[in-house]
């Protein structure tokens, strides 16, 4: 009956740090997502007014675009799916 109490005491411990994860993991792709975009616009604006064109697609510019179609993705699908956060 002792090992019962610990290891139901143990897992809620590790259920509240998963949910708390969880939830800090959201919080920060969030505002990752809304720091690459501010990037991605100002960035575009900025080469429009040195090269000529907003879009060039060389590797920065790739790679950003496919980090921030990720996030758009992740966070899509946890608000369609309602997730708790």
């Amino acid at each position: 009956l002792k090992e019962f109490f610990y290891s139901s005491y143990r897992n809620y411990f590790r259920s509240q740090f998963i949910q708390q994860s969880n939830h800090w993991g959201y919080r920060t792709i969030s505002l990752g997502f809304i720091f690459l975009t501010i990037g991605i616009i100002s960035r575009a604006l900025w080469a429009n007014e040195a090269w000529g064109s907003y879009w060039n697609w060389d590797p920065k510019e790739t790679w950003a675009f496919i980090t921030w179609t990720i996030f758009t993705i992740y966070l899509r699908t946890r608000k369609k799916k309602n997730w708790k956060i």
